[in-house]
């Protein structure tokens, strides 16, 4: 970790371990916005994790998704994902999460256009 390069994290400093990710805290309130996850990780902190451990184009396998801060984090990032939950509740989560990140991104499109 301490000579890895993944210029797409703005806390790593060259040469230096990664300072402690649980500094990030908690997930952000917009995270939250259609339900948690008692397990709950801060988004910022799966893409530390995706970055540190994928490749661009690599798929991702969460046998445990919950909310899919995991499946969230890989898609922004460029990876291909497979979410996996027996709760129908955090299930439904997921999905609200991955529709409102699609309705943001062809919105963001539609205004470069």
């Amino acid at each position: 970790m301490k000579n890895g390069n993944w210029p797409e994290d703005q806390l790593k400093k060259p040469g230096l371990q990664m300072r402690s990710v649980w500094a990030m805290g908690t997930p952000k309130t917009v995270e939250k916005k259609f339900g948690k996850h008692p397990t709950q990780k801060p988004e910022d902190l799966l893409k530390r994790i995706v970055l540190a451990s994928t490749n661009k184009g690599d798929l991702i396998l969460d046998p445990f998704t919950g909310s899919s801060t995991t499946g969230i984090a890989a898609y922004l990032l460029g990876r291909h994902f497979i979410g996996v939950d027996t709760e129908p509740k955090y299930l439904d989560v997921s999905i609200k999460r991955f529709e409102e990140l699609d309705r943001n991104l062809k919105n963001k499109f539609a205004q470069k256009v």
